[in-house]
């Protein structure tokens, strides 16, 4: 095991922040079928903290792996890969999911390194598919040396993808408000993720193409889909699998649950060849699979007090009144509005903040069936 420090650029006099990253079985020799390396960050929105606390007990397993000398890829893992949101307390409260320089999202505009990568392999790829990805992985590592950072976040985000560009399998853990376990997935990718979700034990998996809004984990895919589009006849592989790994709500810092979701990371990773560890077969598991355009984010309609008449996880019927807002300022005492499921499926995510105002998120039903009020312009990935 080796550990670096990557120095972002100094906000102010006197202010340094870095990045820890841990390296395990650097240039270990691969099995010709099995992945040459596994990426996993957490903590890319400040104030999502589940996923901290699981990459520390996975870095524990890791470690012995490797002395163990069973580690049979390369290992990157970043243990906080937002130092940026995790000091951006405003007045007792981490406010680390938006830059408040104004840069926007942490989790979003990562440089689409697929207009340079697509020019840089030009008349390069043949027939080959081993030595065309070589060549791609080599362009995407050169193009993000060479993009363009003009503040610390986007030095913070080139430094991230540094690491991760060129990996088969990229992990980014995040967590919701008050949610089940749920995992984001491109379309392409859904069996794959369906098989990571069963060994996880994520109850919903939900996928969506590589169009609209792309977080870090689809950075990953778009060179290469760009290059499968301008050079059909050129085989191409890319990362087998990079999805975004929703671990719970905000709240659910727990050693039990986080050793318990590393052991299961642990396991996928001998599944997948990365591991030389005898494995147990998972044990069956039903995983709700929905389009992300059949999740319903509902809104508070009305100001008030929010009551939830169902609970997490509870399956509802279209038109079903699962909450009430209780309406403070009515001359009529506790009178309420009735919130109403717009789809039938399962309350898979609740908010925590009980006084709402309209247009406030409220709850998330994932459901089977595309909804018309969605688009690519309100999907809900974090």
């Amino acid at each position: 095991m080796k550990t670096e420090h990557i120095k972002l650029l100094s906000p102010a006099p006197g202010c340094h922040r870095e990045l820890l990253v841990y390296r395990f079985a650097e240039g270990v020799e691969t099995l010709p079928d099995g992945p040459r390396k596994v990426y996993l960050q957490a903590g890319l929105h400040g104030d999502e903290w589940p996923g901290l606390l699981v990459l520390q007990h996975l870095l524990v397993k890791l470690r012995e792996a490797d002395t163990a000398q069973q580690l049979r890829c390369e290992f990157v893992v970043v243990p906080y890969a937002n130092p940026i949101g995790l000091s951006q307390n405003v007045f007792g409260y981490v406010a680390g999911r938006f830059d408040l320089v104004g840069t926007g999202n942490f989790n979003r505009n990562f440089p689409d390194l697929t207009g340079e990568v697509v020019a840089a392999v030009k008349g390069a790829l043949g027939k080959d598919q081993a030595k065309n990805d070589q060549l791609v992985r080599a362009a995407l590592r050169e193009a993000v040396q060479e993009a363009v950072v003009e503040d610390e976040a986007a030095y913070l985000k080139s430094a991230l993808l540094s690491l991760s560009i060129d990996a088969d399998y990229i992990f980014d853990l995040h967590c919701d408000d008050r949610t089940s376990l749920h995992l984001y997935a491109v379309d392409v990718q859904r069996e794959a993720a369906l098989n990571l979700s069963e060994r996880l034990r994520i109850p919903y998996l939900l996928t969506e193409s590589l169009g609209g809004v792309v977080a870090f984990d689809g950075t990953h895919l778009l060179p290469w889909q760009g290059i499968r589009e301008t050079y059909p006849k050129q085989p191409v592989g890319g990362p087998k699998l990079a999805v975004t790994v929703e671990y719970r709500g905000q709240t659910d810092v727990e050693d039990e649950l986080a050793a318990q979701d590393a052991e299961r990371l642990f396991d996928y990773f001998k599944d997948i060849g990365a591991i030389a560890q005898e494995v147990a077969p998972a044990e069956e598991f039903t995983v709700q699979v929905s389009p992300l355009d059949a999740v319903d984010v509902v809104k508070a309609p009305v100001t008030g007090l929010l009551i939830f008449r169902a609970g997490l996880d509870d399956k509802i019927a279209k038109g079903e009144i699962f909450a009430e807002i209780v309406r403070l300022d009515s001359e009529q005492p506790n009178h309420r509005t009735p919130v109403y499921a717009r789809t039938s499926g399962y309350l898979m995510g609740l908010s925590h903040r009980r006084m709402v105002r309209p247009g406030d998120q409220i709850a998330k039903i994932a459901g089977k069936d595309s909804l018309s009020h969605r688009n690519a312009g309100n999907l809900l990935q974090l």
